[in-house]
Parts: C-alpha cells; structure tokens; sequence
C-alpha cells in the first residue's frame, strides 16, 4: 500500500500530466509552454528567493495579450481544482485504509468517547448527555463560494473518479478508461465558464443549497448514525438511545439583513421548495423500500396492529385489496407501504386522509419496524426501516429550518412609525432607552393591537412585520418546525429585542392575556457582532431576563435563549486578538447570567470560512469554548466555499458531521462533570492588557487617515464588488468606510493580494508590548499556550494565517498606488508581521510556522509557485483597468479576465471570505 504522502503526489502529477494533455489539445503548445515558463520562474523565486527573478515573470505577463492571460489564469485555476480534489480525495482513502486494516485506529468519535470514558460517568449521565445534544449546522448564501455549481458538480465525479481508481482493483485497460473520464472531465472545466456572467439570483443560491442536502446529506446521515453507534459500542460496550441529535438550518432565502431581494414572496418560495423537496425524497425511498420489502405473511407473521392499521387505511383511502400495485396480497408490507405513500401525496396535495403532522408519518413506519421486529426481521429493520426513519426524524416535512434575519436599524424605523401613527404627539425614537423600553413593555402585555389591516403604514413598515408573520405562515402551511428563530443583526439594545417582540405581536406570533404573554411561537436571537456590542450583551440580557414581558414570552419557550455571536463584524471592528478574546468573555457572563436566572442559554457561533470570521480547525474551535458554555445545545454557520469544502464529497461530509458531534459530545460529557480550571481566570486576567494593546494598535492602523485610500487601491476590493457570487449587496449602505462594507468582501480583498491583515495584525505588538510592560513573561505565554485551549486555538489559527500571508506577492500590490504613504502603510504591516510571526514561533518552540503540522505546511507551501503568475497577471490588469481613459467594452473584458484572476487565487489558498 501507497503511503498518504506518495499517493498524493501521484495523484497530482497524473492530473497535472493530463491539464498539460488537455492545454495542448486545446489551445496549441505555445500556451502550454507559456504555463510552464511562469511555472518554472515562480518556482525559482520561491525556492532561492531570487528577486532578480520578479522582473523577468514581470515582463513576460506584460507581453500576455487579454486571451492569453485569461487562459494562463484559467489553467492555474484547474490546477488548484485538481488539487484541492485530490487532497481531499486523499484524505478519504487514508481515513478507509486506516479504518479497515488498523484495529487501534482512533476515529473523532473513538477519540471523543474514550475521553468521556475516563470521565467516569453513569450510564444515566451518559443518557443524559445524548439526549441533550442538538447540533445545527446552518447554511448560509454568504458570497464567500467563487466557484459555479457546475463547477462543483464536474469536481465531484473527478473525486469520485479517483476514489474509484483507488480503493477498487483495476486492469490496465481498466485504468486507462478511468484516465479518459478524468481527462473528459477536464476539458470539459476547460470549456466552462468558470464565472458567472449573470447576477447570481436568492432562488439560484437556495437550490445551490439544496444540491448539498439533496445529493449529500440526505443520504449519509445513516452512515453518520451508524459509526456514532458501533463507536459506542467499541469504545464503552453498550449504545444508549441516539435518536437525531443533528438537525440542519439555513439563512438561504431567509436572510435579509441589507438584502433587498429577499422579499416575503422569495422566502415562502424558499419554505415550499424545501417542503416538496424532501416529500419527493421519501416518495422516492417509499418505492425503493416497496421494491425490497418482498415479504409474505405466509411465511412470517405480522402484528395485530399492522394488520389493523392496513384495514383502516384501505378503508379511509379507498383502495382495495385488489390495487394493481398489490399483486400479492399476502405482502402485507407492501400493502402498508404503498397506503403510506399515498397519505404523503395527500399531504403534500393539502388532500383529506393525508398526513396532518410528521409524527403520524413516524408512527406508520414505526409500525412496520415494530412488526419486522417481532418477527424475525431485526436485519431488515437495521439496514432498510430505521435509516428511513432516521431521516424523517431529521428532516421531517421542512427539510431545513429556515431562519428569519433582519438588521436592528429596520425594527427601529418600523417601530417608531408604528408609535406615531398611535401616539402622533410623542416621539418615541427621541425617548432614552429606559422609556423605550418601559413603554414597549406595556404595549407587549396589552391584549389589543397595535396596528391593524386599515393602518396607514409604510411598505416598509408593512414588510418588516410581514417578514415576521412568515413565521406563523410557515407554521400553518409547511410544518411546526419549518421556522422559529428571528436574528436581529446589529443588535445594541434591550429595545432592539423589546421591538421585535412587539411585532411578532402584531404579526399574530404572541398571545396576550391578563397582563402576561400567555403563548408565543417565536425565538428572538439578538446578534452582537460589534466589540461594544459584545461587552454590553450580558447587560442587555440581564435586563430582558428582568423584564415582566420578556420573561413570561421565555415561560413560553421552556426557558431557552438562544443568542447569536458574530465573528465577522468583530473582527474587522477590533481586530483579531480582541475580537476573540470579548466573544469568550461574552459567553462566560452570558452563561454566568442564564445559570443565575435558570435560563437554558443556546449560543449560535456566526463562523466564516476564513481565521479572520472565525473559521478554522471547527473542532478545534468548539473544543475552545468556555467550559460550560455547551452543554449539548448548539448552533454554528456554514459559509461559502466551506460548504463545498465540507459537504460536497459524500465521505468527507459524514466526517464533517463526525467533528463537531465528537466535539459537542466532549464539551457536553465535561459540562455533567464538576471540573476545576484554577488557571483559567489567571490568563484571562493576564490576557486583558494583551487584548487592549492589540485593540489600540489594530485601530491606529484602520483610522490612519490614508489607510481608506490604501485599502481600495492596493486590494482589488474594486474587481470583488463586481464578481456575481452572491445575490447580496456587498455594502449594508453606501459609503467607502469600512463600517459600510460588509465583512466578507473586506476580509476577501486582504486575502487577494496575500497581506491577510485581517488574521493576524495587532498580534506580534500586543505580546511584545506586554512583555516590555513587564505584564507577562515569554514563559508565561508558553505555559498559556499549554494549558489554555483557548490560546493555543487563537495562535495556531494566526500561525496558519500568517504563513499563507505573503509580502513578496503583498508588496507587487503597491505599484497599483505609487503616493508616498502607501510605502509607510505597507511597511508598518511588514514589520508587524515579522514581529507577529517571531512571537508566534517563540511561544510554540518551533523553528518554522506550522511545524507542527508537516502536512499542512507542505501543501500549503507547494501552492505558492501557481498562485504566484495569476498575482502577477491580477495587478498587470488591475492597472489597465483603473485607467480613466479606458473605454467601457475594454473595461468589461479586462473584467471578466479580473474576476477569473480572483476565482483562481481563491482557489489556491482556499480561503476567500
């Protein structure tokens, strides 16, 4: 057998063999020798550091003509697709190796239940703690993902290509077949648009969606269920009740928070797309199972109530025994079968004798599981009924619960109209907080409402509160668990929840009687995404919790808060020290609080796809929590090219699963046990200067008073707000400040042109400080970083950061600028990355970035020489296309060959928002 590392690379050099056969083929062996020249010189330059070098790749990217350097660009791109494929291809097939031919070998969940063993804890605890973990992955449309579905889908059969070739016996002549699909493939990708020419459309970006449910999700969740099962199993010699602990949310086509085409009529689409999607799903399993399931009462018996159930149903639907799709008659299972499916497409065709709740469709199948049971039909049960029913306990008749966002700035208007039009003579946006909120109360306990059909409301107004109702609608006409949670993005005050409360009242969500709310079907999230916003969240908590209203609304949910964490908007705020640092605050007062006040707290974690949004390692990341803080419950959302990453190899996305589960399990088996962590306040205390020097220093950088300038001429923020990735503005409002410009294109753009300040800037000057202060000694941090998860998460996260970082590439970037204070700009970023990087090697011992991890450094390492020529080439024509005298076709091609630049640089590191 192969080892990992020489498989991969031979791998890679097959694909890249035949990109070099289908480069040739396709365009002549000029272009081909073209790739081969750059890739030479970029290599070179790479590996003796030969600066003299950067002139010559200059001079012949200057030479390219527009076709020649949209097809250089093009090639690169599939190399790194091919790439990224086999990589993680390889990690499939070294995860089957291992597992098959290894007995010692330790997956995450061995892993994660062999820590929970040395726990100790009862078998009732045990118990406990599955039966208290609910996970949800929430997708979002964050137009983080360059690539095109149609990309996607032409990567998934490569992949699925090479497992093929793999792990499976071939001949020669067999192999050389599978040699020509690839190689079909990649003219294939060679002759697609790899961008988009056309506005990406909300409906576009939920189907996109459901492409990664549909073909994926759906159907590895019994594969998923059944190695939690047998690691039990192994690992502690008995498996307590699993049920369905992951359930699966998204924002897509609910997410309006400065999204003008998420309309009310897109997000019922959203709902009934959903809805007829996973009907079909089981109407499909339903034949499947029919098709399977051949057996005969005359040779195994079933139950009374199975025989009773299929009498009533033939009854109440009308069919008779003679149905043509009942043949036999004594396949009693049939029978059930094909009665069942038709109450489905009743249900689905809002007919009578159909399905009312999703509980009735469990309670049909559970028959027949239970009557298999009984006799003798345990295997079949295992293997044919109970994944069907896994299923339908996860996904029920919604598919995916779809939340509702909107931004703060919105409740606030709407409120404000809604008072004047009650109380023209008192102005309530002019009232302080306490008012607000005191008169918010008393309208929430109020049984009458405050508006009606006949009021004189803006549409604004109008479709805020309509937005809200969808809600109620989804209840009504898809299913009780198609919707739930209302997010209140820019969340900064106690009125803020109070307002949406209000209009979930009007909205016909809260019912009011004798001075409480008696009835409510909603969850408010507020998001705290600010710095500030984070450090005051306890105190708005605090006093929701305290307020009669809020109170008994919580009486009505069984005392659950759930509160959203942003990540995103904190960073580009604070920076990434500080940023980090106040969301583990915030969720140690937060929880402190719902402990004190008997609140069961659920904390939903906004992480994007990049360190800077809190992406990363994800069990890493959930392992470096406040103890505490999870205790079963969890929310967390998957963006952009990280689904793809995660959820479009059908291996890779059960492992994808099996990460956050065994993480949540620790946290949660952790959070049953009396732990002690007498460290812990101690670096939280010594952490505190570390932060705020970083804060300062981070906010020196962005309020420089050319730093605006510098950031939209030396990144290609300009290329980025014109690529169609994603249906949403890439501003919440007009404006060039950074306050204006939603997080993702920002951090984007850092990551184009390789200086990634995003990830790492404020580090190296705020330990260096605190050092020189006397605050903290090198020792100290090193013993921080072995004792505290937390730090050594945030430092390898920055590690990794700053190893993709390049200022070779980062400093080609400020010819796009040539006034004096870009270079005093980017110096005062070289130099906080020399110093970030040395802190950093000094308080991990190692002597270069990422030693610990071989691996990843080596492929890391190995991009750098492809991702190089399309850098050269993106600032050769970034240059044309900021010439003012340009004409507008000149412009709209050089464009095209832009956003291609952008797609591939992406690509290269895997990182884009």
């Amino acid at each position: 057998i192969k080892s990992s590392d020489s498989r991969l690379r031979a791998n890679i050099k097959d694909l890249g063999f035949l990109l070099g056969e289908v480069l040739i083929e396709q365009e002549g062996r000029s272009l081909f020798d073209k790739v081969e020249r750059l890739r030479a010189l970029t290599k070179n330059l790479r590996s003796n550091n030969d600066r003299s070098v950067v002139e010559n790749i200059k001079s012949i990217v200057g030479k390219l003509s527009l076709t020649e350097s949209h097809n250089v660009v093009k090639a690169f791109s599939i190399y790194f697709i091919l790439v990224n494929a086999a990589d993680e291809v390889n990690k499939v097939i070294t995860d089957k190796i291992n597992s098959g031919s290894d007995e010692a070998y330790v997956g995450y969940f061995d892993e994660a239940l062999l820590k929970i063993k040395n726990l100790h804890l009862s078998k009732q605890a045990i118990e406990k703690v599955m039966d208290s973990i609910e996970i949800i992955p929430v997708f979002t449309a964050h137009p983080t993902e360059a690539t095109r579905q149609t990309i996607l889908k032409k990567i998934l059969k490569i992949s699925n290509y090479l497992i093929e070739k793999e792990l499976n016996y071939h001949t020669e002549k067999e192999l050389q077949k599978l040699k020509e699909k690839i190689k079909t493939e990649i003219t294939i990708l060679w002759q697609s648009n790899e961008i988009r020419f056309s506005k990406i459309t909300v409906e576009d970006e939920i189907l996109r969606g459901l492409f990664f449910f549909k073909e994926v999700i759906y159907k590895i969740l019994p594969g998923f269920y059944n190695e939690l099962e047998c690691s039990f199993k192994k690992n502690l010699n008995y498996t307590p009740k699993i049920g369905t602990p992951v359930k699966f949310g998204s924002w897509i086509g609910g997410d309006r928070d400065g999204h003008p085409f998420v309309t009310e009529d897109i997000t019922r689409q959203a709902f009934r797309i959903h809805h007829r999607e996973i009907v079909n799903l089981y109407l499909k399993e339903l034949s499947d199972i029919y098709d399977e399931l051949s057996t005969s009462v005359k040779i195994k018996n079933v139950s009374e109530k199975m025989k009773a159930s299929v009498k009533n149903d033939r009854r109440l639907l009308n069919v008779s025994e003679t149905d043509n799709r009942l043949r036999e008659p004594s396949e009693i299972y049939r029978a059930k079968l094909h009665l069942i499916y038709k109450k489905l497409e009743n249900a689905f065709e809002k007919k009578e004798n159909g399905y009312s709740s999703v509980d009735e469709f469990i309670a049909d199948l559970q028959l027949i599981e239970d009557s298999l049971s009984k006799y003798e039909g345990g295997l079949i049960v295992e293997n044919l009924i109970r994944p069907f029913i896994m299923k339908v306990r996860t996904f029920g008749f919604h598919f995916i619960k779809l939340d509702i966002r909107q931004n703060a700035n919105l409740l606030r208007q709407t409120i404000n109209e809604i008072f004047a039009l009650t109380n023209p003579l008192k102005n309530f946006s002019g009232l302080s907080e306490e008012e607000k909120n005191e008169l918010l109360t008393k309208e929430l306990l109020n049984q009458r409402p405050m508006t009606n059909k006949f009021s004189h409301l803006s549409s604004d107004a109008r479709k805020t509160i309509g937005e809200i109702g969808l809600i109620l609608w989804a209840y009504r006409n898809i299913s009780s668990s198609a919707a739930g949670d209302y997010i209140i993005s820019n969340s900064a005050y106690v009125s803020d929840v109070l307002s949406a409360l209000l209009l979930a009242k009007e909205a016909g969500l809260i019912n009011t009687a004798g001075g409480k709310i008696i009835s409510s079907q909603i969850d408010i999230l507020p998001l705290f995404e600010t710095v500030e916003d984070l450090r005051n969240s306890v105190n708005v908590m605090e006093t929701l919790f305290t307020n009669k209203a809020y109170a008994s609304h919580l009486n009505c949910r069984n005392k659950f808060q759930k509160v959203m964490l942003g990540y995103s908007d904190s960073n580009k705020d604070g920076g990434i020290v500080t940023s980090n640092f106040e969301l583990y605050k915030a969720q140690i007062s937060l929880k402190e609080l719902a402990d004190s006040k008997k609140i069961n707290l659920v904390l939903f974690h906004g992480r994007g796809g990049s360190i800077s949004r809190g992406g990363g390692p994800v069990n890493r990341s959930i392992l470096a929590q406040p103890p505490g803080t999870i205790q079963g419950k969890i929310k967390l959302t998957e963006q952009g090219e990280m689904i793809s990453s995660k959820y479009l190899i059908p291996e890779i996305a059960k492992k994808s699963l099996e990460i956050i589960t065994s993480a949540v399990l620790i946290k949660t088996a952790r959070s049953y046990k009396v732990m002690k962590y007498p460290e812990l306040k101690e670096h939280i205390t010594q952490f505190e200067k570390i932060s705020e020097y970083a804060f300062d220093f981070y906010r020196q950088l962005i309020h420089h008073n050319r730093f605006i300038e510098y950031f939209r001429t030396i990144t290609p923020i300009d290329i980025i707000e014109k690529i169609e990735i994603g249906s949403r503005p890439p501003a919440r409002k007009k404006g060039d400040g950074i306050s204006s410009l939603r997080a993702i294109p920002w951090v984007f753009s850092w990551t184009q042109n390789r200086q990634t300040i995003s990830g790492w800037y404020g580090f190296g000057h705020a330990v260096e400080k605190a050092m020189k202060e006397g605050e903290i000694s090198l020792q100290e941090l090193q013993r921080m970083y072995r004792e505290w998860k937390f730090f050594s998460s945030l430092v390898q996260n920055i590690e990794m950061v700053l190893f993709k970082t390049d200022m070779l590439i980062g400093e080609q970037y400020l010819s796009l600028n040539t006034n004096k204070y870009v270079k005093e700009i980017f110096g005062l970023i070289k130099e906080e990355y020399e110093r970030s990087v040395w802190y950093v090697l000094n308080i991990t011992g190692e002597e270069k970035l990422l030693d610990h991890d071989k691996a990843l450094q080596r492929s890391l390492a190995l991009r750098d020489p492809y991702i190089d020529p399309i850098s050269f080439i993106q600032v050769n024509l970034i240059k044309k296309y900021r010439n003012k005298n340009l004409s507008q076709k000149k412009k709209e091609e050089l464009l095209n060959v832009l956003r291609a630049s952008v797609n591939g640089v992406a690509a290269g590191i895997r990182n884009t928002g």
